[in-house]
């Protein structure tokens, strides 16, 4: 499992924007500190009451030189509002400033507050995406490149500057419908997947979908990246108690702002029907319990419940868990951040070096002594003699 700590930047009233980057900032580097292997934001724009993260590379290029180790993924950069070639230049320079520590995810977005401001074509822009896939793909591995489609059409080109990873670093896209799984199977990426607040069974479906599937890309050889990743609301504190308290009303109170539109946008344009989905969940989205325990959405709690959560997604074909942890004040972003570190990444990543009760320890070397002993492999240290009594 790789974890990565996403953020939109989520900037409470009568806070600044400029605080809450600085904040940002540390929880990047404190992310790194305590193991998380990647960071990632959204591309957010003109947001209300919630995202900040507007322009993700710019954020990115200062943070690579606080930093040294952890990889940074957009997550997502959204096609439709960038031209595929100024994306791919851009990733491109990242990757050279970050010395190959950059991903790539992809999506025609989800508002209509940007996509309106955009001016983009909500009945095309999904096969805009598609199309900036396949420009991406080749700008990236083909020295000369060119592209004649219906959306895009680019005379022979070769990027500047080169990629350093080879033959480009992992791309991905947002899944939420199970034709987006399909078609991140058919594209040979990866896939982003959400659940829509819609339950685990929803999101083990599209996992297993896209594995199926993906079966017959592999098939057809050239580069593929298999790798699924989960998008959750996350918060790890000392006890299910205090998890709950600090972070269980913040977050559905997130849900509430970035989901109200999506009812809307479903009506507008047959291609994000799904999003209508959201309203079967109906009055269970102001449940907190739900939220928690039945969504698929939510890993909150205490690192033992945190486990636990993650699990399910982990049997359910995840590689990895996109954790937002945020909608809560900075120290307590801080705070969870370290006690993933401490106790819920080490568990699977390292269980074999997790310290257990003496008394687990001692009880398996009774067994093993008994089992040797059985097998007739068991030797006993010879024990010392007495002195004979000295003679009168």
């Amino acid at each position: 499992m790789r974890f990565m700590y996403l953020s939109e930047g989520d900037t409470h009233p009568g806070q600044t924007h400029q605080a809450r980057y600085w904040d940002l900032v540390e929880e990047v580097v404190h992310a790194e500190k305590w193991g998380f292997d990647l960071f990632g934001v959204s591309e957010q724009h003109l947001a209300i009451g919630s995202a900040t993260t507007s322009s993700p590379e710019v954020l990115y290029g200062y943070l690579y030189g606080q930093t040294s180790r952890i990889r940074f993924r957009h997550a997502i950069s959204l096609i439709p509002v960038n031209h595929p070639l100024k994306i791919a230049a851009n990733v491109a320079v990242a990757d050279i400033l970050s010395n190959g520590r950059i991903e790539l995810g992809v999506g025609r977005g989800n508002t209509t507050l940007s996509l309106r401001a955009f001016e983009v074509d909500l009945s095309t822009n999904r096969e805009m995406a598609i199309e900036g896939i396949e420009i991406l793909k080749k700008a990236f591995s083909e020295n000369i490149f060119m592209h004649y489609g219906e959306h895009y059409k680019i005379p022979p080109r070769s990027l500047v500057p080169k990629l350093i990873q080879k033959p480009h670093p992992n791309i991905y896209m947002a899944a939420t419908s199970p034709d987006s799984h399909h078609l991140c199977a058919d594209l040979g990426i990866g896939a982003l997947s959400f659940s829509s607040y819609l339950g685990f069974d929803f999101i083990e479906k599209g996992i297993a979908e896209y594995r199926q599937r993906i079966k017959r890309t592999r098939k057809k050889g050239g580069h593929v990246n298999e790798s699924v990743g989960v998008l959750i609301h996350a918060y790890c504190d000392e006890t299910d108690e205090m998890a709950r308290e600090v972070a269980g009303e913040a977050n559905l109170n997130y849900v509430f702002v970035a989901a109200s539109g999506y009812p809307r946008l479903a009506k507008m344009e047959k291609t994000y029907k799904y999003m209508g989905a959201l309203a079967q969940v109906g009055e269970k989205l102001n449940d907190v319990d739900y939220f928690i325990n039945d969504s698929g959405a939510a890993v909150i709690g205490s690192p033992e419940t945190c486990i636990r959560q993650i699990e399910r997604f982990r049997q359910a074909g995840a590689d990895e868990v996109l954790l937002r942890i945020d909608s809560v004040p900075h120290d307590k972003i801080m705070k969870s951040i370290e006690l993933f570190g401490r106790h819920v990444i080490p568990h699977f990543r390292h269980p074999e070096n997790i310290v257990r009760p003496p008394s687990e320890i001692l009880d398996d070397i009774r067994t093993m002594r008994e089992q040797a002993k059985q097998e007739g492999v068991y030797v006993t240290l010879p024990t010392k003699k007495e002195p004979k009594a000295a003679q009168a």
